[in-house]
């Protein structure tokens, strides 16, 4: 076929079907080259985990592992040699930092064969949060109240990183680990080797490593934030799937084997709560006020604004005053988007907030809500919203000022993930 006929060829379409076979077909041998299982595994105990003065002065990157670590990562060692074939072809991919070298020798020391693994990666991109070059702990309750006002993944400590920050050096990490799959066949680490690796092993941090997941598996912000850290030496076990050419968590070869643990604190508006008289009455004379100011001039502009935020406020404490604290355990397995699923999430929850220093087995046996008919709305966002904020959020119309919500429809638009 002559050039200037096969270009008008694929101008008018008659190609697309082989061109989309094409690239279907180099999708599949792209993901066929990858590993069967991502193995995501936290450094064992280190001196900064037992002795965070030791920031003051000592090097984040030059934090060793403590006795107790090594211990920790020669019974992962055999933990791993449990999960991986006999004859293994196996990729390590490690932070530089010194907790994370030593935990990688002492899962050799406990079982994990030295011999199967044919590459060590050493990549400073999946290394810990910069969190400055020494922490000065005076900084600590500034820090704790700035964050909360920030927002913990965007927050910046000074001369560090947020967590956003370490977001993108572990998205461009996996880049270049798995390649531009789909578009010429995959050039990354994991594709570019003459033989198949049947494993790759990620040997880094706690923070790190839910951010790995907040990539992979494209988690939302709030849902980034309700995830608890792996302890020392856990890991999470990622199995290849090809229908779907996803990878996916694989809860009986991770330990602990269970999803990682996830839990968002929110707060049940129910039915029969109705909001104090006082706050209706108040409620009432704010809203006669602004009618009246929106009549008036041009020039009232701000003192509407002023207003609006008043009786913004007053609606939240009206909608907190119908509420009770719970707590949402095992977030992560909800079915996505997680925050429309109101039955799922009302077989999730216990009672109260500040449940941080419970074990989950603890948590599991705390479960306890109210009938679906008893809630009228679950407010997701607490203080880290205005109510105008939580109504867009779940496509809601306010207000009889009786202080129960006046519900458009009964659909969720909190973040997908």
């Amino acid at each position: 076929m002559a050039l200037p006929a096969l270009l008008a060829g694929l101008d008018a379409g008659e190609m697309d079907q082989a061109l989309e076979a094409l690239e279907a077909r180099s999708r599949l041998l792209a993901w066929k080259k990858l590993p069967e299982k991502l193995v995501l595994l936290r450094h064992g105990q280190s001196e900064g985990n037992v002795d965070h003065m030791l920031y003051t002065f000592k090097g984040d990157s030059r934090i060793e592992l403590t006795k107790e670590g090594i211990s920790q990562a020669k019974v992962a060692g055999q933990r791993l040699a449990q999960i991986t074939p006999p004859d293994a072809n196996v990729i390590v991919c490690i932070s530089p930092f010194e907790r994370t070298t030593q935990t990688l020798l002492a899962l050799y020391s406990g079982g994990f064969d030295q011999s199967l693994v044919s590459k060590v990666h050493v990549d400073p991109q999946i290394r810990e949060q910069e969190f400055g070059n020494f922490q000065d702990p005076g900084l600590t309750q500034k820090v704790r109240a700035e964050e909360g006002r920030v927002g913990r993944f965007y927050y910046r400590r000074p001369n560090a990183e947020s967590s956003a920050d370490v977001f993108d050096r572990v998205t461009q990490f996996f880049d270049k680990l798995f390649g531009p799959i789909g578009d010429d066949g995959g050039i990354g680490i994991l594709t570019r080797a003459k033989s198949k690796y049947d494993m790759c092993l990620i040997v880094t941090h706690g923070l790190t490593i839910r951010l790995m997941l907040m990539c992979l598996f494209q988690w939302s912000v709030e849902t980034f934030g309700t995830v608890w850290n792996l302890g020392n030496c856990e890991h999470v076990c990622l199995k290849k799937n090809m229908e779907t050419f996803t990878y996916e968590i694989c809860p009986e070869e991770s330990f602990p084997q269970r999803v990682p643990w996830a839990s968002r604190e929110i707060f049940l508006v129910l039915r029969e709560n109705l909001a104090p008289q006082d706050l209706i009455e108040r409620l009432e004379r704010l809203m006669d006020t602004r009618r009246h100011l929106a009549d008036g001039s041009a020039g009232c502009r701000e003192e509407l604004a002023k207003l609006d935020k008043i009786i913004d406020g007053l609606e939240n404490q009206m909608l907190r005053a119908r509420s009770l604290p719970y707590t949402v355990i095992n977030y992560l397995e909800i079915s996505q988007p997680r925050t429309m699923q109101t039955i799922e999430v009302l077989g999730h929850l216990v009672p109260g907030h500040g449940h941080q220093k419970k074990t989950p087995e603890e948590l599991e046996a705390m479960r306890d809500a109210p009938e679906r008919q008893q809630v009228e709305f679950i407010d997701w966002w607490g203080d880290q919203l205005s109510y105008q904020g939580k109504m867009l959020r779940t496509n809601r119309i306010t207000r009889g000022v009786s202080g129960r919500l006046t519900e458009k429809v009964e659909l969720d638009l909190g973040e997908a993930a």
